[in-house]
C-alpha cells in the first residue's frame, strides 16, 4: 500500500450548461483536463451555482439557477468532493441550496460547508485514502445576508468579516479621491468556532485541511484579515488551506512547513454575458480566464508536494491546459512572484511549477 495519495483540487466552479447527453457543452481540450485530474484519489472543487428546479432569487447581483442534471455531471467528469461554502450556493434561497446539495450527493459529489442544520454545515468531509485519514473542512468570509447557516435556517458555515475604513486625513488632501484603505478581521466567535472544529477534526484524522473562500477581486492584494486567519487555522492544526473565490491563482505561503494555497483562481466560468446587465459586465471584467490546478502529493506527514498546472477557460467557459504555452508560462510566473514575497521557492518546469512546503 501507498504511504500517501494523490488530491487534485480546482478552484471556483461557476457552471450552467450540461457536460453530457445531446445539450452538452464540452471540449477535448475540457475532457482532457479532467481526465487528468480524474488521476486524484480526491478530486476537488468550489461550487458556485444552485442545481434545482425551485426557489426564489436573492438580491445576490450574479446568480445562476443551474438544471440539477448539470450538478450530477461534476461526478462523471472526475469531482467527487466540492465544497459548497461560497457567496453564491443560497442565491436562490433554501429549498434551491437543500436542492444543491440533494443533486450533488445523488451523482457521487460529496458537499462540504453547507447544509439543513449548524451541525450538518460544519460536519467534515472525513475518509480512508491508501490507509490514510483525511478529513477535510469548509466555510466561507463571504457571508451575504441570510445565508450562514443558523438552528432554523439551512445554509452556509461562515466566518464573518469585520471591517472598517482607515482614513488617513493628510493623505486625503495630499491625493483627494485615492480609494481609502479598508481593514479587516475575522469575527472572533466565528474563528473560535472554526478552530474547535479543526482541532475536533486533528485529533480523529492524519491529514486535516481547510477550505476557505475569502478575499476580493483577483485575490491580489490578500485581504487584510486572509493572513492573521490562515496562521490561527494553520495553529489549530490544518495540514493545508485551499483557498477560493479570488479570480485569479494567487500567491501560496508555508506557515509552519503548511502550505496556505490563497487562491485557485476560476476553473469554470460560463457567466451569462449575453443577458448581463451594465454591473455584471463591470464585474465579469475582473474574471480572469486563468486558473491553475493543484495535484497534491499527501502523506500522513502532511503535503510533501504541490504541482501546479495552469489552464484557460476558452469561449464556452471551460478550461483547457495551457502548460507550455506562453499563457501558461505567464500564470505560473505570476504565482511565482506573488509566492517570492511570502518566502516561497516555486520552480518552474516543463509547464508546471513545483512547490515543495
Amino acid at each position: 500500500m501507498s504511504d500517501s495519495f494523490l488530491m487534485t483540487a480546482a478552484g471556483d466552479i461557476v457552471i450552467r450548461h450540461p457536460l453530457f447527453g445531446e445539450d452538452a457543452v464540452n471540449s477535448d481540450g475540457f475532457t482532457r483536463l479532467m481526465a487528468d485530474m480524474a488521476k486524484g484519489d480526491l478530486v476537488w472543487g468550489s461550487c458556485e451555482v444552485q442545481f434545482s428546479t425551485r426557489g426564489f432569487r436573492t438580491d445576490s447581483t450574479i446568480a445562476y439557477l443551474v438544471p440539477p442534471q448539470v450538478g450530477r455531471d461534476l461526478c462523471k467528469a472526475g469531482f467527487n468532493v466540492m465544497t459548497v461554502a461560497t457567496n453564491h450556493t443560497w442565491d436562490y434561497g433554501p429549498d434551491a441550496f437543500l436542492d444543491t446539495l440533494d443533486n450533488l450527493r445523488e451523482g457521487g459529489v460529496e458537499p462540504v460547508g453547507g447544509g439543513r442544520t449548524p451541525e450538518d454545515a460544519w460536519r467534515p468531509f472525513v475518509r480512508d485514502v491508501n490507509g490514510i485519514k483525511v478529513g477535510i473542512l469548509a466555510a466561507s468570509c463571504l457571508v451575504p445576508p441570510y445565508y450562514a447557516v443558523l438552528p432554523d435556517r439551512p445554509g452556509i458555515a461562515a466566518v464573518r468579516v469585520r471591517q472598517l475604513a482607515a482614513l488617513d486625513p493628510i493623505g486625503m488632501m495630499i491625493e483627494p479621491g485615492a480609494p481609502i484603505k479598508m481593514e479587516s478581521y475575522a469575527e472572533p466567535e466565528d474563528v473560535e468556532l472554526l478552530v474547535q472544529a479543526i482541532r475536533r477534526l486533528k485529533a480523529e484524522t492524519d491529514v486535516t485541511i481547510v477550505s476557505m473562500h475569502w478575499g476580493y477581486g483577483r485575490g491580489t492584494p490578500l485581504a487584510t484579515y486572509q493572513r492573521p486567519l490562515a496562521h490561527q487555522i494553520i495553529e489549530a492544526g490544518a495540514d493545508m488551506i485551499l483557498g477560493n473565490h479570488g479570480h485569479s491563482p494567487t500567491a501560496i505561503e508555508i506557515i509552519d512547513g503548511k502550505p496556505v494555497i490563497y487562491s485557485l483562481g476560476n476553473n469554470v466560468a460560463q457567466q451569462d454575458r449575453i443577458n448581463a446587465t451594465p454591473r455584471q459586465l463591470e464585474i465579469f471584467e475582473d474574471i480572469d480566464p486563468w486558473s491553475v490546478v493543484a495535484e497534491l502529493e499527501i502523506g500522513r506527514d502532511g503535503v510533501r508536494a504541490i504541482t501546479l498546472i495552469p489552464t484557460e477557460c476558452q469561449s464556452d467557459g471551460l478550461p483547457v491546459m495551457v502548460g507550455g504555452t506562453p499563457a501558461g508560462q505567464m500564470i505560473l510566473e505570476r504565482v511565482a512572484k506573488l509566492s517570492e514575497r511570502y518566502g516561497t521557492a516555486v520552480e518552474i518546469v516543463d509547464g508546471k511549477a513545483v512547490i515543495r512546503p
